[in-house]
């Protein structure tokens, strides 16, 4: 069984002091591999050997409320040096994949190994027009728009899905739009920033990645060092879609940098 640790570390924003929570799988101390960290998507939906590293981003449950792109790659960096990580390789999905990319794109980190985009976007204008083309059809009242989102979701981003109802950990819009049998009052506003914020692209900076990457289009044809996989019977989740093969694939690449250092 492995080790996990559920912890915080203080983060401070403007004067004013916050925290991030963390999961910790594995031992920092005791492993001579780089530890993998987590990045998750959304932001403001909620998430629950080789260590490996889970955190809940400024702005889930009851975090405050803002959204920069600035915010989320100091709040990463200030994890990562409060926790004495030296060298680590970072895992994004979705908008977490993003926030990967905008840090080694920016900082280009020492300790970064490689960094590992899953079903991730390059830029804003294009993922909202693509949701965009099947959103616009939906009622604008806000239950009937939940229920219409919940259903294009299960149709594009949790297709392979047959677990019903929702796992909690896949219930994501209950922490955007509340539920009031879990006690959950929701908060939308970080979501809706990360929505508004249309004009974030990194398409003509992919060339700025130096690190190996595990990334799908456009930084695949961006990139010199990368590598695409395509998972067929996966929408928006393959690590719970195709949890066994997502792992050994992610495994594999973990490896091969490791061994290539």
């Amino acid at each position: 069984m492995v080790l996990s640790t559920e912890s915080t570390v203080s983060f401070a924003v403007n004067g004013e002091t916050f925290v991030t929570s963390y999961k910790l799988f594995g031992n920092l101390t005791e492993s001579s591999l780089p530890p993998l960290i987590a990045v998750h998507g959304g932001p403001g939906l909620k998430n629950e050997l080789q260590p490996v590293i889970i955190y809940d981003q400024l702005g889930n449950g009851n975090q405050p409320s803002f959204f920069t792109v600035k915010l989320y790659i100091d709040e990463l960096e200030n994890l990562i040096s409060k926790l004495g990580i030296k060298g680590y390789h970072l895992l994004g999905h979705s908008w977490g994949g993003a926030l990967c990319s905008e840090l080694e794109v920016q900082k280009h980190p020492s300790g970064l190994k490689s960094i590992i985009l899953t079903n991730s976007l390059a830029e804003m204008r294009l993922a909202d027009q693509s949701m965009g083309e099947r959103i616009a059809t939906l009622d604008n009242l806000e239950e009937a728009f939940r229920k219409s989102v919940e259903a294009l979701h299960g149709r594009y981003v949790m297709k392979y899905i047959q677990e019903q109802p929702l796992p909690d950990d896949l219930a994501t819009f209950d922490w955007v739009w509340g539920n009031e049998e879990k006690g959950i009052k929701g908060d939308k506003t970080v979501t809706v920033k990360m929505i508004e914020s249309k004009t974030w692209s990194i398409t003509d900076r992919i060339h700025l990645i130096r690190v190996p990457s595990y990334a799908s289009e456009p930084f695949f044809w961006g990139l010199k060092n990368v590598k695409w996989v395509n998972m067929e019977k996966s929408s928006h989740l393959p690590f719970w879609e195709e949890r066994e093969k997502y792992m050994v694939i992610v495994g594999k690449w973990l490896q091969g940098v490791n061994f290539q250092e």
